[in-house]
């Protein structure tokens, strides 16, 4: 039986650009929780940034169903609904399978073969659920791939076994937006990333273990957890639960086809991000690369505004 009144956000939206947006608004939560963990990186245990980040999301994203208009607790019952588990278990698989790789691979290498998530979800969407891909569709998501590539260029070193798991996370995203599509749409999106968040939560605790032995031995001393190490545990906890709720608004807003595209803009968030944090700017090729970015991004939502725009003498 369907949970009436939640969130609205599941049905098409009216404008054609609201899923491209919001896509973009997602890209720049994640490059903003990644820059936080790379800095707790380097004070800190991956499975305890995992672990007690996690706990802030849940209490974030609880707070918000009890207080949000048509959610409250009777909403929590999707949590456990198959659809939403099914969803949660891509996002878990994917989450530790990129972790994986990004530990025993050089970064570039790592996000060279995630650039390929967008052209792997078209090709999902048609075959999966059926979506129409027009010629310009493909050829944004090449555009956008890439520019991606020139960014990031990635050496011949670092492709081993451990770039299986980075393709299989690739594969994960893949599944898991075709997964989101499927979701009823009277689950709400704040319930279905809290359920994503707890699985989630789940492997951080096991990491956790697995890199200390013991929980208690692995906060080292008391200078670990500082209030700057707390505050920023928050502000990625709050980054990162919003981009969870978002994406999966964004992915439910419109067809795959017309947000992948848009998922090239983390490249440019993580130019940005370098710049302003770590001192990092990009070669000559990698600003080649991010041209071709903005000419993938432009072609994508040119399409599909004037796929929407109204015909001319059309009336009602």
């Amino acid at each position: 039986m369907a949970l009436a009144g939640h969130d609205t956000g599941m049905k098409p939206a009216s404008n054609p650009l609201a899923g491209p947006a919001l896509m973009v608004l997602t890209m720049a939560l994640y490059v903003a929780n990644d820059s936080l963990v790379k800095w707790l990186g380097a004070h800190m245990p991956l499975g305890a940034i995992i672990s007690l980040r996690g706990l802030f999301i849940i209490a974030i994203l609880l707070g918000l169903i009890m207080v949000m208009p048509g959610h409250g607790p009777h909403s929590l019952v999707w949590t456990f609904r198959r659809p939403v588990l099914v969803r949660s278990l891509w996002d878990t698989a994917v989450t530790f399978l990129y972790l994986f790789a990004l530990l025993h691979m050089p970064i570039a290498n790592v996000l060279a073969i995630m650039n390929l998530s967008p052209l792997v979800i078209l090709l999902l969407a048609a075959w999966r659920l059926g979506e129409r891909l027009s010629g310009v569709d493909i050829l944004a998501v090449v555009i956008g791939m890439t520019g991606g590539l020139l960014v990031v260029h990635p050496g011949t070193q670092g492709f081993d076994l451990w770039a299986l798991s980075a393709f299989a996370a690739m594969i994960g995203v893949a599944g898991r937006d075709v997964v989101t599509r499927t979701i009823p749409e009277g689950a709400p999106s704040l319930v279905i990333a809290l359920s994503n968040v707890l699985l989630i939560q789940l492997g951080g605790f096991a990491l956790w273990a697995m890199q200390a032995g013991d929980l208690a031995q692995n906060t080292q001393s008391a200078a670990l957890f500082t209030m700057q190490t707390w505050i920023m545990l928050f502000a990625a906890a709050v980054f990162l639960s919003a981009a969870y709720v978002l994406i999966v608004i964004a992915v439910r807003l419109a067809p795959l086809a017309r947000t992948a595209p848009w998922r090239y803009t983390i490249v440019l968030w993580g130019v940005l991000a370098g710049w302003l944090v770590f001192g990092e700017w990009p070669d000559a090729l990698a600003m080649t690369g991010i041209v071709l970015i903005v000419i993938g991004a432009w072609l994508a939502g040119r399409h599909v505004f004037h796929a929407h725009r109204p015909q001319r003498g059309h009336t009602r």
